[in-house]
């Protein structure tokens, strides 16, 4: 399996990129989330990764918008979500909204145990866990945290408790078009057996063949899209079942 994901970043109900996820550096994109998420389907996207960055730095939530967004995709596009998905009541508010898979970060890694009662009941295919790390070690609140937890053991104990997917980023790395972190990405898929997909600093086609070389399962791209540096449909042609 390997899977090309565009990215919608959401703050203040527009479509906007961060460079290395911090507030006050976002270039706005689309005023209305919907028309990017129709450009990325029409382009052939057939997942969308869409991040609440109010929720996840607890300035609000974007859950109108991102309502409206599953609704448009209806069954054209699965839809997973990420950002300040910290209770058991937002992430069934989302599985209910109809989004295929929910990503967790912060709640996840300050208790493992959510991750578990969530698989139990819905399945590990509904829950990715994102591991955002600085020199391996995991950030949490939106990345204005560290939490001192090592990525590989965070990650095993993630596996144990039940999630279906481990969504990797190197902070450094985003929006900043310095490539991916190959080596980090590389050692994690395999010290876990579920599939790993890598985010952060994708710059082009070279980028996507490697991470799928190595074995991730896919990439979440952002910025590298909106500013024209890949191109979507040549991306798209690296996606396997």
């Amino acid at each position: 399996m390997f899977m090309v994901i565009p990215a919608i970043d959401l703050r203040q109900g527009q479509c906007v990129r961060l460079t290395k996820g911090e507030i006050g550096t976002e270039t706005m994109y689309y005023e209305k989330p919907v028309d990017a998420l129709k450009h990325w389907m029409a382009l052939g996207a057939k997942t969308i990764h869409i991040v609440d960055l109010d929720a996840a730095t607890g300035i609000g939530n974007n859950q109108a918008v991102i309502k409206d967004l599953v609704a448009s995709a209806g069954r054209k596009a699965d839809i997973q979500v990420g950002g300040g998905i910290r209770t058991m009541e937002i992430a069934e508010t989302y599985i209910t909204m109809g989004v295929k898979r929910i990503v967790m970060s912060t709640a996840a890694i300050k208790k493992p145990a959510i991750v578990k009662q969530l698989a139990d009941k819905h399945g590990a295919s509904k829950i990715i866990v994102a591991l955002d790390h600085k020199d391996e070690k995991v950030q949490v609140k939106g990345w204005t945290e560290d939490s001192g937890k090592n990525i590989y053991d965070m990650a095993k104990i993630m596996v144990e408790n039940g999630a279906g997917f481990i969504l990797l980023s190197a902070v450094e790395a985003d929006g900043a078009f310095a490539g991916p972190d190959f080596k980090t990405t590389a050692k994690l898929i395999k010290v876990v057996k579920i599939p790993v997909l890598a985010a952060g600093g994708t710059r082009n086609l070279e980028d996507i063949a490697k991470l799928r070389d190595i074995g991730a399962a896919g990439v979440v791209i952002g910025k590298a899209l909106y500013e024209g540096k890949i191109d979507l449909v040549s991306a798209l042609q690296f996606n396997s079942p």
